[in-house]
């Protein structure tokens, strides 16, 4: 049996590259890429300017053909009507891996499209692999692989972790990127994958690569259309039983899909049929931009359910009781306390506490109500998941006691266990030295409710094809 290295591996295992349009002016798309090799590239770096001379100790060709040694990968940044000639020239040097982040093509009409296609000629000619055009390229913090061309002034770069990225859309990529770092400690991003045009490799050489990838526990994704929606759901399918993909599937409308087709040539799709698809591939679609960072903190921190009874504790009843409509839009349930628990609830708390499914510890709530509520219902084998809701503003709270009690469960890692901090200064002195450790702490009883659903979705995936929730280790 052959078994065939995802198309990807090359451009990720490589120990020299060239930037082909390499800027002397600072903060131009070429110098921030050469830099950005230059520092933190363990290979051998090249850079092509036909004006030559020398950028950050490095010197400058006037082409990539007067390179002696070999490339293995070239990242063309040189204006688009450029873009065919630096494509042919790395042709005849016989580099076959090359990323175009040019824009100035399909997606701009009849002019852009004649250089695409142009382009098209050359890579079939050299049997040539190009992401692009259009596009950041790629980013590995612990490769030092990074062809975004932004500064760090601009986007900042997340440290090495386990989440995986492959976006259509440049923009999108690195604002989550940018996002991503600021995130907690920020160590989330293995590999990173803008392929704007999607001229060559697309969508499906993405999710075969991460989907091998020993660094990648978690994958997202951005779409706007498939290239081959077949052949990308049938991979889906194989990698999403040993990792969770979380997918931003757009163009879910005729507004939508009119916006993308103008910025990276997209086509839309019948979004009700899309729907059915990701489901059955075990994609789990979210819709809006703070879901899937929240999909980041629960994945990445916090253990799968073993299934979908969910135990809430709150000191407010209206948090309590927003957070239960929530339970049932993620169609799960509110856990029904075992007997002994319920017994121990009963006589651990004042007759005033409501003790039932949500616990309500009231406005008399202190740090070590939370505490003993967390450590009773944790192991009640009738609980999967616990959501953890506080209004930090009740008279005899201790917020940095409350702090260490919830850092302590969360840490356990046996069930999900997931808070939600709402209002005031507290609140978000609170959140922030949470979030510093990478415990998951949402502002509101829905997106905390909603995370533990989409955990949730995940095992019940995995149950249904005959997958223990217990083998996937995201989180660790």
């Amino acid at each position: 049996m052959i078994i065939m290295t995802p198309r990807l591996e090359n451009f990720f295992s490589v120990k020299s590259i060239c930037v082909i349009g390499a800027s002397t002016t600072p903060n131009k798309p070429g110098n921030v890429v050469a830099y950005n090799f230059v520092n933190s590239f363990p290979g051998k770096t090249y850079l092509v300017n036909p004006r030559g001379g020398e950028l950050y100790g490095k010197k400058l060709f006037p082409s990539v053909l007067d390179v002696e040694d070999d490339i293995d990968v070239a990242c063309i940044i040189v204006p688009a009507k450029y873009a065919p000639q630096a494509l042919e020239q790395c042709g005849e040097k016989g580099i076959k891996n090359i990323i175009v982040t040019t824009g100035g093509f399909n997606e701009i009409g009849e002019e852009g499209i004649v250089l695409q296609n142009q382009m098209y000629e050359i890579m079939n000619k050299y049997d040539i692999n190009v992401i692009g055009p259009n596009c950041l390229g790629i980013y590995s913090p612990s490769l030092g692989i990074d062809t975004m061309f932004l500064p760090d002034s601009k986007l900042k770069r997340p440290k090495s972790g386990p989440v995986s990225i492959f976006t259509q859309s440049g923009a999108f990529g690195a604002a989550f990127i940018d996002q991503l770092s600021g995130l907690g400690s920020g160590q989330w991003v293995s590999k990173f994958i803008s392929y704007g045009n999607a001229s060559d490799i697309n969508e499906t050489d993405s999710l075969e690569y991460v989907g091998e990838d020993a660094e990648t526990k978690m994958i997202l994704i951005y779409l706007e259309d498939f290239k081959n929606g077949r052949k990308f759901m049938e991979t889906a399918r194989k990698v999403s039983l040993r990792k969770p993909i979380m997918g931003i599937k757009a163009n879910r409308t005729v507004t939508g899909a009119k916006a993308g087709a103008s910025h990276t040539a997209a086509l839309s799709s019948n979004d009700a049929i899309v729907d059915d698809l990701l489901n059955e591939a075990g994609i789990l679609r979210v819709i809006t931009w703070d879901q899937l960072a929240d999909c980041v903190l629960a994945f990445g921190t916090q253990p799968l359910p073993l299934g979908d009874r969910v135990a809430i504790i709150t000191d407010g009843g209206g948090a309590g009781v927003m957070a239960s409509d929530m339970v049932s839009d993620c169609n799960l349930q509110l856990a029904e306390f075992s007997p002994d628990i319920q017994k121990k609830l009963d006589e651990i708390f004042p007759i005033f506490y409501s003790t039932g499914n949500p616990i309500d510890l009231t406005g008399s709530a202190t740090a070590e109500d939370y505490r003993d509520a967390f450590d009773v219902v944790y192991n009640d084998s009738n609980v999967d998941s616990i959501v953890n809701l506080n209004i930090p503003c009740i008279p005899d709270l201790d917020i940095d006691d409350y702090v260490k009690y919830t850092r302590e469960f969360a840490l356990k890692k046996k069930k999900p266990f997931v808070t939600a901090l709402i209002g005031g200064e507290e609140g978000e002195k609170a959140t922030k030295n949470l979030l510093a450790e990478d415990i998951p702490v949402y502002p509101s009883p829905g997106r905390a409710v909603r995370a533990i659903g989409m955990l949730t979705d995940y095992t019940k995936y995995l149950i249904k094809h005959g997958v223990d929730p217990k083998t996937i280790h995201v989180e660790e």
